[in-house]
């Protein structure tokens, strides 16, 4: 039996719950770029009176409220510090959710069955990126979210799930190809039925 990696947090019995780091990255690329200040402001702006333990899940309105704040508050910046918490919450991810021998074996594995095996590990926590939104595998190169959380309610011209493509493109560099990259083809933020996201090469 494998044993699970330290800090490993079980799908919550009840929905709407997503991991910790969804809300901690973020604040802490927000607390590294532009300073405690910004992080009291965003605090404030969220009624954020407590951070979350970084292992017991968090309310996904909580984390969307975060989200869509970092929007608002910090509009020039916020692709910036949105891609760059998505790419921290996947490391973190697969520091907590997935073994070193798991990760080893898709890094060896031809990409065609490592792209597989991973979206197949997706689906199997996507409540840590997904809360209650309906995530869907395509295709080993595809997915799907529907009723997206973190955008949900926002209204956009152009795709808005920064964060979401950020985790996505790390994940598959990572364990499947370094010179792959994640592109956002619709967005519910946009109109469209559910937020779809194509992995290419670069």
């Amino acid at each position: 039996m494998v044993k699970a990696p330290t800090g490993y947090m079980r799908r919550p019995t009840t929905r709407g719950f997503m991991a910790p780091q969804v809300v901690l990255e973020l604040i802490a690329v927000v607390l590294a770029r532009l300073g405690q200040a910004a992080v009291d402001l965003l605090r404030q702006d969220t009624q954020m009176k407590r951070l979350p333990p970084a292992t017991e899940p968090v309310r996904e309105d909580i984390a969307a409220r975060l989200h869509q704040s970092v929007k608002r508050l910090f509009p020039d910046q916020a692709v910036v510090l949105l891609r760059e918490a998505g790419q921290a919450t996947a490391d973190a991810l697969l520091a907590t959710q997935q073994s070193v021998r798991a990760q080893a074996m898709l890094n060896g594995a031809p990409w065609p069955i490592a792209a597989w095996l991973l979206g197949r590990w997706a689906r199997q926590h996507d409540w840590t990126f997904s809360g209650s939104g309906k995530f869907s595998v395509v295709n080993a190169l595809e997915f799907d979210l529907a009723d997206n959380p973190l955008v949900r309610g926002e209204v956009a011209a152009n795709p808005a799930c920064h964060w979401h493509l950020a985790l996505f493109e790390r994940l598959f560099q990572r364990l499947v190809s370094p010179d792959l990259e994640c592109r956002e083809m619709a967005c519910i933020a946009t109109g469209a039925p559910a937020c779809r996201f194509v992995i290419a090469r670069a």
